[in-house]
């Protein structure tokens, strides 16, 4: 009897650790229906074919986003590896092979336009152009724009070198004749190109020597009213941002020769130094030049300024003739002159979409 309850009890036993088994589950296939009896399960999501960019610009009340489209090319018989290229195209020759064109739909309100540009007084602002530099030292050459002559028989441009050895930069002016047979200066601004130039310039600053941190550029303020000489203004500095002194340099295309006007500034310096016991010599001043006198075409216009601690000093506009015999005060105070738009230069028309 006693037997028998031993082995009932054992029985008893085994079947609690068999309901055991089937109630805690194995940690190692926990899932979150185990885990977390209560869910509920969710019903599915309806599909939305809309795009994250439509579904925000449909809550921001926007327009649709513009049409994508694509080229219609049949990839069927496309190759995909090496091997179904050198099969498809082992028994064909070049002239056999069928490339196709891409097609799409267009768009008749979506308009493309070409560059446009038009012709402009060159010197507009006056004495406001310059060359623009900030890629010279990666470049090592940057050139001005062209300047058309009056007549549309010349051209002149400069370049302006850079030499990393020295950190030295030089610059040079470039003529080039216009074809005789174009006398409208559109056609003449287009078709005059480089190529037709000579490879010589016919002058050249900041190469009489070698000199480290030397900085010399020219550009061209305009042409004279007859043609027949063009004014540039030569910057020159100790580096590509700082400049010190501007000088009015003359060409003379009947002479071919060139001339630094440094007269003007020394008529500067007297002045003040006469008149107003300022030695603008111990400051930092420039002149600025501006362009031809309008009422006396064989005279520029430059403007003289100081640079002091809290605003520019303004110098008084004056005026040199170009053979460099007399210079002028025209006015101690004021700005108010004319100045003659002689050379033309072409200005791009942008449209906005």
């Amino acid at each position: 009897m006693r037997n028998y309850l031993i082995l009932l009890f054992c029985l008893i036993l085994a079947s609690s650790f068999v309901k055991a088994e089937k109630v805690i589950p194995d940690p190692l296939y926990l899932n979150s229906e185990v885990l977390d009896s209560s869910k509920v399960e969710e019903p599915e999501k309806e599909y939305d074919p809309r795009t994250l960019q439509e579904k925000v610009r449909e809550k921001l009340h926007l327009p649709p986003s513009k049409k994508t489209y694509y080229h219609n090319i049949d990839k069927s018989n496309m190759p995909i590896t090496m091997d179904d290229y050198y099969k498809l195209s082992a028994e064909k020759k070049r002239k056999d092979f069928i490339i196709p064109e891409p097609s799409f739909e267009q768009n008749s309100e979506i308009i493309l336009p070409d560059p446009h540009y038009r012709v402009v007084s060159y010197n507009s602002p006056p004495g406001q152009r310059n060359i623009d530099l900030t890629k010279l030292v990666a470049q090592r050459t940057i050139a001005s724009p062209g300047i058309l002559s009056p007549d549309n028989k010349k051209m002149v441009y400069t370049k302006c070198f850079f030499y990393p050895k020295y950190s030295q930069t030089s610059s040079s002016a470039y003529y080039i004749p216009v074809k005789e047979n174009i006398n409208d200066a559109y056609e003449a601004l287009f078709k005059t190109n480089v190529m037709q130039g000579d490879v010589k310039p016919i002058f050249t600053v900041g190469m009489d020597y070698l000199q480290e941190y030397q900085f010399k550029t020219l550009f061209p303020i305009d042409w004279s009213k007859d043609s027949t000489k063009i004014a540039f203004k030569e910057k020159i500095g100790s580096n590509l941002y700082e400049t010190w002194q501007t000088n009015v340099i003359i060409y003379d295309f009947k002479s071919k020769s060139w001339k630094r006007l440094t007269a003007v500034r020394e008529a500067i310096i007297y002045w003040w130094r006469q008149n107003k016991q300022i030695e603008l010599k111990d400051y930092l001043w420039d002149i600025f030049p501006i362009g031809w006198d309008k009422n006396n075409p064989d005279r520029l216009i430059v403007y003289a300024y100081a640079f002091t601690k809290d605003k520019p000093l303004f110098l008084g506009t004056w005026s040199i003739d170009y053979n460099e015999e007399k210079s002028e005060l025209i006015s101690i105070d004021s700005t108010n002159v004319q100045i003659d738009l002689n050379g033309f230069g072409l200005k791009e028309i942008k449209f906005e979409h």
